[in-house]
């Protein structure tokens, strides 16, 4: 019975384990810092492709459709920063 009470005692400990990995995984994603690195990786994923000229011929928008949406997440990342800052100034005075 002992080890019975030993493997439910081990399968407890991996389960908690288990649920404390998704909750710092949730905890990772909903973070600003998160969510701007992930942003500024495709931003910059996005213009090495622009930069070096990597697309296929038999797709001769793809380039533009590119450039497009750089120009609009740019925007968008620069607007989350001055919020965030804005944010941070407000959360230090209170």
């Amino acid at each position: 019975m002992t080890s019975v009470t030993e493997e439910i005692q081990k399968l407890q400990s991996r389960i908690y384990e288990l649920e404390k990995q998704q909750k710092d995984e949730t905890i990772k994603k909903t973070s600003i810092d998160h969510n701007f690195s992930v942003l500024n990786g495709i931003l910059t994923e996005k213009k090495t492709a622009i930069d070096n000229n990597k697309y296929s011929k038999s797709a001769p928008l793809a380039r533009y459709y590119d450039q497009e949406i750089v120009t609009h997440l740019e925007v968008i990342y620069n607007v989350l920063q001055i919020v965030d800052e804005r944010l941070k100034k407000l959360e230090d005075k209170q």
